[in-house]
């Protein structure tokens, strides 16, 4: 046989038993919700039917009714470029940013600042949310003694959609004598976790500081956001001096709320027109055998980009790396233990099975530790506490933790902290 036949069949031998694979794949390792058949809208539709008082209203309605009848309440600001895009109408928001940073005006991570804010619906009401003196959510008692932990992240960390005492810092503080203080900041990555560290973290020095990182999109976040001015916090000098800014600040959230005024009709009745029944999307034959053929299960088994984003997005691992390594070096300056705290994603316990999570969270582990950074896993966590399904999200579909989720985190980090040497 000549070495071209041999090429050949040893090709189709190959194309073959991928094929194998993905059918075999498909068949006994099916995921527990298939999105390709029926839209996470559409599950949540069908889930808050039966729900009594479930609030259906879409934010900016709900704000604009909520504010007449509490004149307290302000618009959030989170300075997220996935946010901007929510809340953006003809780039308003977009131009408004731009213009302070190519001026090189301060800019705020969140806000408003000692107002209160409208929490999201996922699980059925819009809570009010506390906000401090720096914008953050938090009560201002905290600052009137020393920090003894800090917590940084995503909505995640933020407890995104429920209330000051039952998100994460409310828990540890209503289970322990702790003093936390949460500097969470909705649809922000790494980056905006070694900003705070620079402009708050210092500045308080508390004993513990957590970044808790979401596998779900926290590296996407990361690239989104070496795109904006936080990547100026990976220079050692770079600094907004925010904490003593605090007339810039305001004045930043007052313009801030002005242009969200003006678009605030344009978004509602954008609400108006997108409000429409969502059918129940079958997926076609046609499509089914168009995911065959791409081994859209293979990869998704295989690919560590499927972890965090269904799209495909390029990641620069050393940006994690030298992130963690300047917030080491810094909570390191006042002699506070640094703690990395590993949040698990919905996909993961909708796959049945999968070496890209794995494979994702080694990767991610071997990173921190060899920076001699403490991992703390709460994927295992749950696990140890039988949770480790789809119940910890609420309606069990891809979102934020339960309150029960939250809970068990807290419990966790005044476990660490409460025994270490």
């Amino acid at each position: 046989m000549s070495l071209k036949k041999t090429f050949i069949i040893c090709l189709i031998y190959f194309i073959a038993i991928i094929y194998l694979l993905e059918l075999l794949s498909l068949i006994f390792l099916k995921k527990k919700i298939n999105l390709n058949e029926i839209s996470l809208d559409e599950i949540r539709n069908q889930k808050i039917i039966s729900i009594k008082n479930f609030d259906k209203r879409k934010d900016f309605f709900a704000f604009y009714e909520e504010k007449k009848n509490n004149n307290q309440i302000s618009p959030s600001f989170k300075f997220s470029t996935e946010v901007f895009f929510l809340s953006d109408f003809e780039g308003r928001i977009k131009k408004f940013i731009d213009n302070k940073i190519n001026s090189n005006q301060k800019i705020p991570f969140r806000g408003p600042i000692n107002s209160l804010s409208l929490g999201l619906n996922e699980a059925g009401k819009r809570e009010i949310i506390i906000n401090d003196k720096y914008g953050f959510k938090n009560k201002n008692e905290i600052y009137e003694k020393n920090i003894d932990i800090m917590i940084l992240g995503d909505s995640f960390t933020e407890g995104v959609p429920f209330n000051n005492n039952d998100d994460i810092a409310g828990k540890i503080m209503l289970k322990s004598d702790y003093n936390v203080g949460n500097f969470g900041v909705n649809g922000t990555g790494p980056f905006m976790s070694l900003a705070i560290t620079k402009e708050y973290a210092s500045k308080f020095k508390p004993k513990n500081v957590f970044y808790l990182f979401f596998e779900g999109n926290d590296l996407r976040d990361m690239m989104f956001e070496e795109k904006t001015f936080l990547k100026e916090y990976l220079n050692d000098n770079f600094s907004q001096n925010l904490f003593d800014s605090t007339e810039n600040v305001n004045e930043f959230l007052l313009e801030y709320e002005n242009i969200f005024y003006e678009i605030l009709p344009y978004k509602i009745e954008s609400e108006k027109i997108n409000n429409t029944n969502l059918n129940v999307k079958k997926i076609s034959v046609k499509e089914k055998i168009k995911d065959f053929l791409e081994l859209n299960t293979l990869k998704e088994l295989l690919l560590t980009s499927s972890v965090f984003y269904k799209k495909k997005h390029n990641v620069d691992y050393n940006y994690l790396d030298e992130i963690l390594l300047k917030m080491n070096m810094e909570i390191k300056k006042w002699n506070g233990d640094f703690y990395f705290v590993y949040l698990p994603s919905w996909t993961r316990y909708n796959n049945k099975y999968s070496i890209a999570n794995y494979l994702q969270k080694s990767k991610i582990k071997k990173i921190v530790e060899n920076m001699n950074i403490k991992f703390v896993d709460i994927d295992e966590h749950f696990k140890n506490n039988n949770v480790n399904n789809l119940d910890i999200f609420i309606f069990g579909i891809y979102g934020h933790y339960t309150k029960r989720g939250y809970e068990l985190i807290a419990d966790k980090i005044i476990n660490v902290v409460s025994n270490k040497p």
